[in-house]
C-alpha cells in the first residue's frame, strides 16, 4: 500500500452541450505527467456517454453536474455525476490506460464510484447544492451552484 499524499486538482472551467451544463475538473496522482489532449477527449466524448446513460431511471433530472477527470497512478479514471430526484447523485465511472487514452470503459457495473481524494470535491459540491439548490427549494439559484467551484489545488 501507497504512503497517501495530495494529488493536485484544478478546476478546468464549465463544459455545456445542448441543455447539459457540467463542471469540470481534473485531478493528478503526478503533477508532471503531461496529458494534453485528455480534456479534449473527455469533452468530446461526454455527451455520448450521457446520451446512454441518463435515460436508465425515471427521476427527475437537472442536466446539471460534475466531471472529474482523474489522471491516477496506472489509468485515467472519469467520474461522470449529475443531480436527479432533488437531492440524488447520478454517478459512472470510465477507465483508460495511458496507452489508450482515447478508449474508455465504463466500470460502473464493477462498483468502483469514487476515491477519497475525488470524495473531497464531492463533498464541496454536496455542499453547494444543498446551499444554492435544496435550501432555495422554491427558487433554485443554478447560477450561484455553477459559478462555484472547489478553489485548492490539492485534495488531502
Amino acid at each position: 500500500m501507497e504512503k497517501f499524499t495530495k494529488r493536485a486538482v484544478k478546476y478546468l472551467g464549465l463544459t455545456e452541450f445542448g441543455d447539459w451544463k457540467f463542471k469540470l475538473y481534473s485531478m493528478k496522482y503526478n503533477e508532471l505527467r503531461v496529458t494534453p489532449e485528455i480534456e479534449k477527449t473527455i469533452k468530446a466524448i461526454l455527451p455520448d456517454w450521457i446520451k446512454e446513460n441518463s435515460q436508465t431511471n425515471d427521476f427527475p433530472n437537472y442536466k446539471i453536474g460534475t466531471v472529474i477527470i482523474h489522471e491516477a497512478m496506472d489509468s485515467i479514471l472519469v467520474v461522470v455525476n449529475w443531480w436527479v430526484y432533488e437531492n440524488v447523485i447520478q454517478n459512472h465511472v470510465y477507465c483508460s490506460e495511458y496507452e489508450h487514452s482515447d478508449k474508455f470503459e465504463d466500470i460502473s457495473s464493477k462498483g468502483l464510484r469514487f476515491c477519497v481524494w475525488e470524495m473531497n470535491i464531492l463533498w464541496h459540491e454536496r455542499n453547494l447544492w444543498v446551499e444554492h439548490v435544496l435550501k432555495k427549494s422554491d427558487n433554485p439559484d443554478w447560477d450561484s451552484y455553477l459559478n462555484h467551484s472547489y478553489k485548492l489545488e490539492y485534495a488531502d
